[in-house]
């Protein structure tokens, strides 16, 4: 039990060294998020797309509210004229004219069944864009947690292979040693030399894979970040509430947003169907123009003037009754085109329900089983540590060979990733399976943000444990 000891106090100072080591400042998960909320691209597009989709509802409806426009126009004119008449007389003038002309007409639609349903089709749309738009903030959700969880899986990991390391390379001088003074023969440290470099690759590659999760939270972020809070190791691993899994299908039916968006969808091309179907049905406006009109002008002729003017207010009440009789096809065409958009939104519909009865099934199953998996794992290390405590002991007396002193030691340190990994794995499901139910909110960061610890300075007690 030192041994197992020493191990996991070395991994806590190689994790606090390697956080204490970057910028003093380290960032919490409800951080990560708040940042990503406002620098996130993905999210700046659903966004703007759900601000461009809103508006098809303004647009339709205004198809069935009164339209009122306004006109002027002016118009100055310089006109000569030559008349000529019977017995050779002839008129010789010139016309100077300024016209001036308003009008102002208000028309409101009385019978417009295809306007009405586009009307009906934009409320649907906007339905789908508030589904949808929920739906990314969501995703932004389990998309900062995958990415910040990332990253402390790859520090547990780089912290276990730099033990690994560490130890393998106390095994491999130990086995020169003893070499040396003939207790065991080359294959030994052959043996030994070929897992330390193993492992010096494992580190390698665990290094790469640190860095690389950092990036992915910098996408979220826009920003670098090099230091994050850890993982409480009381952080309790539960099974889910409730446990019964068709209760967790049952909301998934109920509040999943994906779902939600895909049936506003179907309404939305159901409605578009009927309103092409109403094409070939009459209209029926009212209207009301009002106009006035105005002239000036002079005429001059043999040295002689004469104003000229003109003016005219109008009024006038009228209905207008249209009805499409031959449109070359159109009409029917887009009549067709839209009963087949609808019959493909009520397929897609049909498919993300089954999809995501599928996937609440299959994220409960995972959690159910992560939670045993945390258990298990948490247990093999104390099982593996002692399995290598007993090979260590054979191998001094020369009952067991440097390959099962080996092979233990490297189960040690598999238990001890995969126990890690198991955690994160379980924090992610969780989250996957409350989005999939519609239960995911921004609280669920704050909720596993108090389970977050700011790692502490190391003490020297505790590094020279390490030694």
């Amino acid at each position: 039990m030192d041994a197992m000891r020493s191990v996991l106090n070395y991994m806590t100072t190689f994790l606090v060294l390697a956080v204490l080591s970057l910028p003093a400042k380290a960032d919490t998960l409800v951080d990560i998020y708040e940042l990503a909320v406002n620098n996130d691209a993905k999210l700046k597009t659903a966004k703007a797309n759900y601000n461009a989709n809103i508006e098809t509802e303004k647009q339709a409806r205004s198809a069935l509210l009164p339209q009122v426009n306004a006109s002027a126009s002016y118009e100055d004119s310089d006109a000569e004229t030559n008349s000529q008449f019977a017995f050779g007389a002839s008129t010789i003038g010139d016309t100077d004219s300024e016209t001036e002309t308003y009008s102002i007409s208000l028309k409101q639609p009385l019978f417009d069944l295809p306007a009405w349903f586009s009307f009906k089709r934009g409320q649907s749309i906007s339905e789908q864009a508030e589904a949808q738009l929920a739906s990314d903030q969501q995703s932004l959700v389990i998309r900062t947690a995958e990415a910040y969880f990332d990253v402390l899986r790859s520090l547990e990991n780089l912290a276990a292979s730099k033990a690994e390391e560490r130890a393998t390379q106390q095994q491999l001088e130990q086995s020169q040693q003893r070499f040396e003074v003939g207790l065991i023969a080359i294959t030994d440290v052959h043996e030994a030399r070929a897992v330390y470099d193993r492992t010096v690759v494992q580190r390698l590659t665990d290094e790469g894979n640190l860095g690389t999760s950092y990036e992915a939270v910098s996408v979220l972020t826009g920003q670098d970040h090099n230091n994050l809070w850890l993982l409480s190791k009381d952080f309790p691993v539960t099974d889910p509430d409730p446990i019964i899994r068709d209760d967790w299908v049952q909301f998934a039916l109920k509040n999943n947003y994906q779902l939600k968006a895909a049936m506003a969808g179907a309404q939305a091309s159901q409605q578009n169907a009927r309103s092409k179907k109403m094409g070939h049905l009459p209209k029926l406006t009212a209207s009301y123009t009002y106009s006035e009109f105005d002239q000036d002008g002079v005429f001059k002729s043999g040295g002689t003037s004469t104003i000229t003017g003109n003016q005219s207010d109008e009024g006038v009440i009228g209905l207008s009754l249209t009805m499409p009789l031959f449109t070359g096809g159109r009409i029917s065409s887009e009549r067709r085109q839209a009963y087949e958009q609808f019959n493909a939104a009520r397929e897609t519909e049909v498919d993300v329900r089954r999809t995501i009865v599928q996937s609440t099934r299959s994220l409960h199953i995972a959690v159910m089983t992560d939670v045993q998996r945390v258990k298990a794992r948490k247990q093999a290390i104390v099982s593996t540590q002692s399995a290598l405590e007993a090979t260590q002991a054979g191998y001094e007396v020369g009952t067991r060979n440097i390959v099962d002193v080996l092979d233990a030691r490297r189960s040690l340190y598999a238990s001890i990733r995969d126990h890690a990994n198991s955690r994160y794995d379980y924090v992610i499901n969780l989250l996957k399976l409350k989005q999939q139910a519609g239960t995911l909110s921004p609280q669920d960061i704050y909720d596993l943000d108090k389970w977050l610890r700011s790692p502490e300075p190391p003490s020297a007690q505790d590094y020279e444990k390490t030694q």
